[in-house]
C-alpha cells in the first residue's frame, strides 16, 4: 500500500509540473503584434526626427527631403553592444518590443560572414559594427533582423561622422 501512495504522489507532482510548464510557456510567448512594424504613429520616447533635430540641426526643408524616403541609416560603432542596439531601436520607435527583435535575430538566418569585431547574436549570427543599415519604422522585427544580419554596409573605423542615424 505504501508503494501505491508513493506512485500516486509522484503522478500528482508530474501533473503539476506538466501543467506549470504549459502555463509558463504560454505566458512567456511574445505576442504576434510585437513583431509588426511600429510605423510613424507608434508611441516611443523619441523619434529619429528628434535625433536629426538635436544632432544634425535639421530644418523643415531638410525634413521635406528626408520624407521622400522613409528609410534612414542606422550606424554601429566600436562601443556598440547587442543590448544597446536593440534598446536604441526601441527607444527611437523602430521596433515595438525588444524581446521580439531579439527572438527575430536569433531565428533569422545569417547569410553573411561578419567582420572580426561583429556583435554575436545567438550561436551563429553576427551584426557588423563600423557598418550602416538602411531601416525604416515601416519594417517588421523580422525585416529589421534580416537587415542587421545580412544587409550591412561596412564603412570601417575611419568614419568622421560618428552619428547613430544618418538621412
Amino acid at each position: 500500500m505504501k508503494l501505491k501512495n508513493i506512485l500516486t504522489i509522484i503522478v500528482i507532482i508530474l501533473i503539476f509540473v506538466v501543467l506549470g510548464s504549459v502555463y509558463w510557456s504560454k505566458t512567456n510567448q511574445i505576442p504576434k503584434e510585437d513583431f509588426e512594424a511600429p510605423t510613424k504613429n507608434w508611441s516611443s520616447p523619441k523619434k529619429v526626427d528628434d535625433y536629426f533635430k538635436e544632432k544634425l540641426n535639421f530644418t523643415e526643408k531638410d525634413f521635406e527631403r528626408q520624407r521622400q524616403d522613409d528609410t534612414v541609416d542606422f550606424r554601429l560603432y566600436g562601443e556598440s553592444t547587442l543590448e544597446a542596439v536593440i534598446s536604441n531601436l526601441q527607444y527611437y520607435g523602430f521596433i515595438r518590443n525588444e524581446k521580439a527583435l531579439l527572438y527575430a535575430l536569433e531565428n533569422t538566418e545569417d547569410k553573411t560572414q561578419g567582420y572580426d569585431e561583429a556583435l554575436m547574436v545567438g550561436k551563429k549570427g553576427s551584426i557588423d559594427i563600423y557598418a550602416s543599415y538602411r531601416i525604416s519604422e515601416n519594417m517588421t522585427a523580422w525585416e529589421i533582423a534580416e537587415t542587421l544580419l545580412n544587409k550591412g554596409t561596412y564603412f570601417g573605423k575611419g568614419d568622421p561622422y560618428n552619428y547613430m542615424f544618418m538621412p
